[in-house]
């Protein structure tokens, strides 16, 4: 039995499983309802599918590239209820979206820099 306050090396396990599921959670998240409105397509054909996953995934990829360049290492400021105020693809995507709109060299730049490694260290207390 693990001593009170510490977690057992199957329990902290299991927490990292459910931090993974979480994470893929929000991502299908981020593809559907909350930015790029995949099930929107109604698309069956599996090559356009096969396609479309490949504009998914790029699209993600910037969108997070545009967040690290307008964030940096900073975290997202929490609500009053502890939730982020936006997430981390949310904020991508409207910088994206300006930038393609109004300054396309910042698009460019975001997708050409090199993104800083951001560590993800997770707190027990977090």
């Amino acid at each position: 039995m693990a001593d009170r306050g510490h977690q057992s090396p199957r329990s902290e396990a299991g927490l990292n499983d459910y931090r993974k599921r979480w994470g893929i959670a929000c991502l299908f998240g981020d593809t559907k309802t909350r930015g790029l409105n995949l099930e929107g397509t109604h698309i069956t054909n599996l090559e356009k599918l096969e396609s479309l996953m490949l504009v998914v995934v790029l699209a993600i990829t910037w969108a997070y590239r545009c967040a690290t360049q307008t964030m940096g290492m900073k975290a997202i400021p929490r609500k009053s209820h502890g939730r982020r105020e936006k997430s981390w693809f949310r904020i991508g995507l409207d910088a994206l979206r300006d930038w393609i709109l109004n300054c396309p060299k910042a698009a460019a730049h975001a997708w050409l820099e090199k993104a800083p490694r951001r560590s993800v260290a997770i707190s027990k207390y977090a």
